[in-house]
């Protein structure tokens, strides 16, 4: 019998690219093992590049309503071999950070990637990726909003394509002079994150003709003209930086977004103007998780170790939700233990740097095996001593990303903690 209240389940492909790299190396070395006499392994090898391939599509996330799950031969390899977490209750779900990742070589100029974390689990979304806007509004709107960021929010109230969508490029301002400045904005809103720009420049210049005085329309417009900067010409970032100071001038009794325009702020690097929106909004309101967090990552660059602290433990005492007051106690204590134990932070640092070097390698022979990829392809069998080339820095950029992939797996954890601080 059908259950008339079970959550509708979503689900989304995630891990693509491993399967990719996978199946490059195993393209890679077929061409080897049949240049070397080995017919038979070059068959299974090129047998398997099609087979990775079908099953990247297995790799999913799925939702149900009350717990995020990996799905997939990854997600099985990695619970049973790594010892990795698959599976999160939602209620543990501690942050969703949603960041704008820049493509200058592409149409779209950017795209988001979501990043859902809590209890040791991990799930990477990326927004051109089939089914990502209802599977991010799912989850978005069954978690706490302390828990999501500006561009989180934005998917959520925004993500699902208003009436106008269909017609938008049909209308002219005439037209547009007829419909409700709240359709507008929200039009204006959805353009801006399925990378429309030019068409979310026009909906966001009548919205604003017709309700100048709304500050959460200017805060949103500072996000735009900042995306569009990065997009079309630096210039626009002035009026970004004008956008929201005008926004937090009108909303001076209003905590919540005041905490956004603080948020918006540390985007722009105007860091002075971003602390004091967070402590406006924390003299209307002592329960603001993210204005305690956000000054946290404030002090944090100026290096005040134990101020990043004291804001952590604020944060913990301002929120009820468990997950949100677990994870602002572990980075309260971490950044606690930096600034009293100088050989802990040593290690610390000698971690990160380790990280960052890893990072970048694993990113440069990735780059030389996409490339030596192509090479080969292009070249053939015309040019066989390129190809041969091609051959041997696929092998080795290959080899070296997997082992760069091993440490990086390792080198993110941080050094153990005590369960007490006094």
């Amino acid at each position: 019998m059908t259950d008339l209240n079970a959550q509708p389940c979503h689900r989304i492909q995630t891990e693509q690219g491993r399967y990719y790299f996978a199946a490059g190396l195993a393209l890679m070395l077929s061409s080897v093992a049949f240049r070397l006499g080995a017919p038979a392994a070059g068959v299974t090898l090129l047998a398997a590049f099609p087979l990775l391939l079908v099953l990247a599509r297995y790799e999913v996330l799925v939702f149900d309503g009350t717990h995020l799950r990996r799905r997939g031969p990854y997600a099985w390899w990695q619970a049973r071999m790594l010892g990795g977490t698959t599976s999160l209750p939602l209620a543990q779900l501690e942050l969703s950070i949603t960041e704008v990742v820049y493509l200058p070589l592409t149409l779209a100029r950017y795209r988001f990637r979501t990043i859902l974390v809590g209890n040791g689990f991990e799930a990477v979304l990326f927004s051109n990726t089939a089914g990502y806007a209802p599977f991010v509004t799912a989850v978005f709107s069954a978690v706490d909003e302390s828990k999501l960021d500006f561009h989180s929010r934005a998917w959520l109230q925004y993500g699902a394509p208003p009436p106008l969508t269909a017609i938008a490029d049909a209308l002219d301002d005439q037209h547009l002079a007829q419909f409700p400045a709240a359709l507008l904005r929200r039009t204006a809103n959805h353009f801006t994150l399925t990378g429309r720009l030019r068409l979310a420049q026009r909906y966001f210049r009548q919205a604003y003709g017709r309700d100048r005085g709304n500050p959460h329309l200017l805060c949103e417009m500072g996000y735009f003209f900042r995306r569009f900067a990065l997009a079309e010409h630096p210039r626009w970032q002035l009026r970004a930086a004008a956008c929201l100071r005008l926004a937090a001038r009108l909303a001076r009794q209003e905590p919540h977004l005041l905490e956004r325009i603080g948020e918006a702020y540390c985007e722009l690097f105007d860091f002075v103007r971003a602390e004091r929106c967070f402590r406006k909004a924390l003299e209307l309101d002592r329960q603001l998780f993210r204005a305690y967090a956000g000054l946290a990552e404030l002090a944090f660059r100026d290096g005040q170790l134990a101020r990043v602290a004291h804001f952590y433990y604020a944060a913990a005492h301002s929120t009820s939700d468990p997950a949100l007051r677990r994870r602002a106690q572990n980075e309260a204590r971490y950044y606690e233990r930096l600034s009293q134990d100088d050989d802990y932070l040593d290690a610390e640092v000698r971690r990160i740097t380790w990280l960052h070097h890893i990072r970048q390698m694993r990113t440069v022979a990735g780059g030389i095996f996409f490339m030596a990829w192509l090479v080969v392809g292009l070249t053939g069998a015309r040019f066989p001593d390129v190809q041969d080339i091609g051959l041997a820095l696929m092998g080795s950029s290959g080899l070296v990303w997997l082992g760069l992939s091993c440490s990086l797996h390792w080198q993110r954890r941080r050094s153990a903690l005590p369960e007490t601080v006094t």
